[in-house]
């Protein structure tokens, strides 16, 4: 998952950059992993490939409060900021929720939400008895719950993309091509 993360964020870097806008990026978990000030052109790409290629996937709380500290003093001008995110539940997503919303007011905020297929599958029981069953029944709940947790983005006003990591690079590349056309930039 993580690798279509990335995957995407390159892609749309490389149309950003392409159409002549500046690329930037901020990894983080439960602290900052890497910077990279907005910058245009080949070089920006150059140095989001450098950031990025010592990423590792952690299960840890997002420290969304420090990401949104850097992203306050790296980007004060209007921009679009493109969170990658795997939103688990409604109290995980509290957070993200409150500072997406904050920082709405200056940009234009879009959530990609990285749908996970193996839970979604799970959700679908595939064999009977009372361990499949049960199985099934706590991935519906966690379904169910991230649902919960995108509908409460939504109504707080925040663009949120909901995809699975196949379809990622393309649904983000789109919308940021909509929000140009549309001039929300």
């Amino acid at each position: 998952r993580l690798d279509h993360v990335l995957s995407a964020a390159l892609v749309l870097s490389d149309v950003a950059a392409t159409s002549g806008d500046r690329v930037g990026l901020i990894a983080f978990d439960d602290a900052i992993r890497a910077v990279v000030s907005p910058q245009r052109g080949r070089a920006a790409l150059r140095s989001l490939r450098t950031a990025i290629s010592g990423l590792e996937a952690r299960v840890v709380e997002p420290d969304y409060a420090a990401a949104f500290r850097v992203l306050a003093t790296s980007q004060p001008r209007r921009a679009l900021i493109v969170f990658f995110t795997d939103v688990i539940d409604v109290r995980a997503a509290r957070s993200l929720v409150a500072f997406a919303t904050r920082a709405g007011r200056r940009h234009a905020v879009v959530v990609v939400a990285i749908e996970n297929d193996a839970l979604i599958e799970a959700s679908r029981p595939k064999s009977v008895g009372a361990t499949a069953l049960y199985r099934s029944a706590a991935a519906e709940e966690l379904v169910r719950e991230r649902a919960e947790a995108l509908a409460r983005m939504r109504g707080a006003g925040i663009a949120v993309l909901d995809v699975s990591p196949s379809h990622m690079a393309t649904a983000v590349v789109n919308r940021y091509l909509e929000i140009k056309a549309r001039g929300l930039l």
